[in-house]
């Protein structure tokens, strides 16, 4: 054989040793050839292996699909274009369009920013706790109480103190013991085994004899937003540079300089919510449906135009209009476009000014009067109602039933302190508690009245009723009404109003959002 034969023949034989044998398409079991040559047909590789003294293909494997190789430039078919993300649009200062969610966030953006920023000037405040007071809300007290005092104590140039325990003596007793001058201390704000106080001055105190959690969609029921409320009252006086209570709008004209009652609540409302939640770790927005629940549900609250809430003289927790809800949405509204700070500044400013129109303006950017069209067009965006009631000296009525002309106004102003309530009606206590299967009992102790409305509500809808005295002619004290007829394994809301006159007419005095649960089933 020549060299150029010899050489062919080695070529073809490495060619077969190294490449896979493309013969018929392989079957598992049949004859091959070659140990160890391999071959791929309808998404298998075949190997040759030996089986008995016979050359058989195995079962084969499955051979995976190499993934493809994106060109330089694909074409659309090849990397289709991704559909658009839906993204919540940030509120605009002062807009008029907007969701609630927008605004509340953005409002909840600004108030935690600023915390985030505040130093730490606790050193000036003092927390009393007794050792028996319920664990769960002394436990989440003091976390709001530590709270406020971390973000608010640097306004303080005096001792602020908090006293929490069961006793009302000695709640009262370590008060006093700390600077304040407390007779009792029974205010009730509806909140089932909560009572509180709070002076002039820089300290506030609240009997517990009940326990309750907090509850981030009910962000009111355990107290603890109360707390941060009542304290936010301590720190307007402290922002003041006043020891003698907060200048209050109490009538049309004569207390025009000073803050309108929407303001001060509304304020201390916004403030209460958002620490507690900052403090217990929930959301402002989560609970932000329920807070503006906790309104007596009269058929007038929330109707009222921004400036109808201004005074605060007369009936219906001192005022003729409820203003909590209007002030904290309007404060929502306020902080959501300019800042917390600003909000702060707006009293800080009031010490040079004595005015609250022109510290409002000076601040704000914008005059109280522009603020108010501007709130009148978002108000429905904020979560209000229409306007459909009007305030007539101290007499709210509706738009469709207003006098051709208005009679003059009487508003019998407390001169010496304006703000300070003139309604004859005192309620120093209260308390709903379950007395047996589907009842309760309701006892109050107040004077003034002369008769009374309580009725039985659900939590959330509150036009299903479940009982009610109709007005009730009893002036009555200690006041006894018996609770009948509900509902086995509910949670209810109860309402009571006095009024200073018989069949429910004269002036008005709403005690709202007592709870009422566990009740014993038959």
């Amino acid at each position: 054989m020549g060299r150029k034969s010899r050489l062919a023949l080695a070529i073809i034989l490495l060619l077969s040793l190294s490449s896979p044998v493309y013969a018929a398409a392989p079957k598992a079991g049949s004859k091959c050839t070659k140990a160890g040559a391999t071959a791929t047909s309808a998404g298998k590789k075949y190997t040759c292996i030996k089986s008995g003294k016979n050359l058989v293909w195995d079962k084969g494997v499955a051979v995976k699909k190499p993934a493809p190789v994106p060109s330089a430039n694909p074409s659309p078919s090849e990397t289709p274009t991704p559909s658009p993300t839906q993204k919540e649009e940030s509120f605009t200062p002062w807009a008029t369009s907007f969701t609630q969610k927008q605004v509340s966030d953005e409002a909840q953006k600004k108030f935690r920013e600023w915390a985030l920023a505040q130093p730490d000037k606790s050193g000036l405040h003092k927390f009393i706790s007794h050792p028996d007071t319920p664990g769960k809300r002394a436990r989440n007290f003091k976390k709001v109480d530590e709270l406020d005092v971390k973000l608010f104590g640097q306004f303080f140039t005096k001792q602020s103190t908090t006293v929490l325990g069961s006793n009302e003596k000695w709640v009262v007793d370590q008060l006093n013991a700390n600077g304040g001058k407390y007779k009792q201390c029974d205010d009730n704000s509806g909140n089932q085994g909560l009572n509180y106080c709070l002076d002039q001055g820089a300290s506030q105190g609240y009997v517990i004899t009940s326990d309750q959690d907090y509850q981030a969609t009910h962000p009111g029921g355990d107290g603890s937003a109360l707390l941060s409320h009542e304290y936010f009252h301590i720190v307007q006086r402290a922002l003041l540079g006043s020891n003698i209570g907060i200048p209050t709008r109490s009538d049309a004209n004569g207390s025009k300089d000073s803050f309108p009652v929407w303001f001060v609540e509304g304020t201390a409302n916004f403030v209460g919510f958002s620490v507690a939640a900052l403090a217990l770790d929930a959301t402002y927005w989560e609970g932000r449906p329920t807070m503006f629940q906790y309104a007596p549900q009269t058929p007038d609250v929330n109707r009222n135009t921004l400036e109808d809430y201004e005074i605060r003289n007369g009936p219906g927790n001192n005022s003729p209009t409820y203003p909590y809800i209007a002030g904290q949405l309007a404060s929502e509204y306020l902080v959501a476009s300019v800042g917390f700070q600003k909000m702060l500044d707006i009293w800080l400013d009031f010490k040079n000014t004595k005015n609250f129109e022109k510290s409002f303006e000076n601040v704000v950017g914008i005059s109280k009067d522009a603020f108010y069209s501007k709130f009148e067009a978002a108000r429905g965006n904020l979560g209000l109602p229409p306007v459909t009631w009007k305030l007539v000296c101290l007499t709210n009525t509706l738009i469709s039933q207003l006098p051709k002309t208005t009679p003059p106004c009487n508003y019998n102003t407390n001169a010496s302190n304006p703000g300070e309530p003139t309604s004859p009606i005192r309620v120093s206590t209260g308390d709903i508690v379950a007395t047996g299967s589907l009842q309760a009992r309701a006892t109050w102790n107040v004077t003034g009245h002369e008769s009374y409305r309580l009725y039985v509500t659900d939590v959330v809808d509150f036009q299903k009723v479940y009982f009610e005295t109709g007005y009730v002619n009893d002036s009555s004290n200690p006041l006894v009404i018996d609770i009948k007829g509900l509902v086995c394994k509910k949670e209810f809301r109860t309402m009571t109003e006095f009024f200073t006159e018989k069949n429910g007419k004269g002036e008005r005095l709403v005690m709202p959002s007592f709870e009422l649960r566990d009740l014993p089933c038959p």
